[in-house]
C-alpha cells in the first residue's frame, strides 16, 4: 500500500516544478475536513501583480470568498499545509497533465495522472482591484484597514471593498436622479456609521471625485468608534466630515440633504425614516436589519395560514411586511421609493435596501397610502408598526 510519506512529496514537488516550468495552470483543494468555519474548497491561480506572478488563493465559503495572494514559496507553503489536513483531494492542472491527489478515511494518498485538461497557462493582470468610484489607494482605505501602505486591498477585506465601491454607485446613481445634481454644496448625515467605511467613501467620493462640496457627519453611539473616525478624518484633512456621540433619537441635526442608515437594527430604522423625514433630506438610503417589532404582534391571515405556519416563513414574511410598510410611508411623504437586493451573495450576505428620492408631496397621494397601509395593519392584526407611532406623534 503506498505511503503518504512517499506520495505527498512527491506531489508537492511536482508542484513547485510546475511553477518554476511555467506550467502550472491552476490548483483545487477539495473535501474540507477541517473546522466547521473553514472553507469549502481552495482554488489557486497565477495572476501577474505589477509585473510579477504571484499566486491568488480563492477560499470559497458558504456565504463569501475570501482571498489571499502568495509568492511562490508561500504558496506552496500553504498547500503543503492544508493538504491531507484539512482536504483530502487535490488537483493539480497543468499543461502537461492533471495530477490528482486523494486520501481515504485513515489518510493514507494515492495519485494519478490523467489527459491535461488546459493546454496553456493564463495569467490575469491584477495590478489592483479596477472600480470606477473608489480608489484603493486612498489614504483613509489604508487607515481603516482596508488596504495595506501600497494601496493593495488585503485579502480578508476584498469583501468590504467591493461592497463599498457598490454602495457608492447606489448613492451616485440616486444623487443624479435627485435636486442635489443641480446644487453645489449639500450635507449628508449618516445615522449608525459604525466603523465609517462607507461614511469617508461617499465624502471622499463627493468632494475629491466630483468636486461638490459635501458637508458629512456621522451619528454613532460607541465613543470608541467615534473617537476613531475623528482622528482619521484629521489625518485625511477631510475638514467637513465629522463623527458626533449620540444616538439617532437624540441627534439635534435639523436638516440634511441625504440621510444614510445601514444596519441599523429593528426599530433604530424607523428612528432614521422619522428623523430624514423631519429633516427634509431629498435622498433616504436604508439597509433594514433585524425586523422584530412587527413579529410579535402579527397574526397570519387563515387563508395565508398554510403556507406561514412555519417560523422561519413567518419571520420572513415580518421581515417583508415591515419593509414593505416602511416604503409605503416613504411613498405617503412624496418620495419615490425602490426596495431591492444590495450586494450580490457570490462577495457577501444579501441585504435589503430601500431608496428613496424626494418627488413631489400630494395630499391626495397621501391620504390613499395611508388607507393601504391602515388595510395592510388590519389584514395582519397589527396595532402599529412603531414608524406610524413615530410620524404620528409629531404630525
Amino acid at each position: 500500500m503506498e505511503d503518504e510519506k512517499d506520495i505527498k512529496p512527491e506531489f508537492i514537488e511536482t508542484l513547485k516544478k510546475s511553477l518554476s516550468d511555467n506550467i502550472f495552470v491552476k490548483l483545487t483543494l477539495g473535501k474540507y475536513r477541517g473546522k466547521e468555519d473553514g472553507p469549502e474548497n481552495i482554488y489557486v491561480t497565477p495572476v501577474k501583480l505589477k509585473n510579477e506572478v504571484k499566486y491568488s488563493f480563492r477560499y470559497k465559503h458558504k456565504t463569501k470568498d475570501l482571498y489571499k495572494n502568495f509568492e511562490a514559496p508561500d504558496a506552496l507553503s500553504e498547500i503543503k499545509n492544508e493538504l491531507g489536513k484539512n482536504f483530502l483531494n487535490g488537483a493539480l492542472f497543468t499543461t502537461q497533465n492533471d495530477i490528482i491527489i486523494e486520501y481515504n478515511k485513515r489518510r493514507i494518498p494515492r495519485t494519478y495522472s490523467r489527459k491535461p485538461s488546459f493546454r496553456r497557462v493564463e495569467v490575469k493582470e491584477h495590478n489592483r482591484i479596477k472600480t470606477r468610484y473608489i480608489d484603493s489607494k486612498e489614504t483613509y482605505l489604508n487607515l481603516l484597514g482596508i488596504t495595506n501602505a501600497k494601496g493593495e486591498v488585503r485579502g480578508e477585506k476584498y469583501d468590504k471593498f467591493r461592497q463599498i465601491d457598490k454602495f457608492i454607485e447606489i448613492l451616485s446613481s440616486l444623487y443624479n436622479e435627485s435636486s442635489l445634481a443641480d446644487k453645489k454644496e449639500f450635507s449628508v448625515t449618516d445615522f449608525g456609521s459604525g466603523k465609517s467605511y462607507l461614511t469617508f467613501a461617499l465624502y471622499d467620493y463627493f468632494n475629491s471625485r466630483l468636486g461638490v462640496r459635501t458637508t458629512v457627519n456621522g451619528v454613532e453611539q460607541r465613543k470608541d468608534l467615534v473617537e476613531l473616525s475623528n482622528k482619521i478624518a484629521a489625518d485625511c484633512g477631510f475638514k467637513d466630515l465629522k463623527f458626533t456621540e449620540t444616538a439617532i433619537t437624540e441627534y439635534k441635526g435639523k436638516t440634511s440633504d441625504i440621510v444614510i442608515a445601514l444596519h441599523a437594527c429593528d426599530t433604530t430604522t424607523d428612528d432614521a425614516i422619522s428623523k430624514a423625514i423631519k429633516m427634509k433630506a431629498e435622498v433616504i438610503v436604508l439597509a433594514p436589519c433585524c425586523q422584530k417589532y412587527v413579529r410579535k404582534q402579527v397574526n397570519i391571515p387563515q387563508d395565508l395560514n398554510s403556507i406561514f405556519k412555519h417560523g422561519i416563513l413567518e419571520e420572513h414574511l415580518s421581515s417583508f411586511i415591515t419593509d414593505g410598510l416602511r416604503a409605503l410611508v416613504l411613498d405617503s411623504y412624496g418620495y419615490s421609493t425602490k426596495v431591492f437586493e444590495f450586494i450580490s451573495g457570490e462577495h457577501t450576505s444579501k441585504n435589503i435596501m430601500i431608496t428613496a428620492v424626494k418627488g413631489e408631496y400630494s395630499e391626495d397621494n397621501y391620504l390613499n397610502k395611508v388607507l393601504e397601509i391602515e388595510k395592510l395593519k388590519s389584514k395582519f392584526g397589527l396595532k402599529d408598526f412603531y414608524l406610524d407611532t413615530l410620524l404620528t406623534k409629531t404630525s
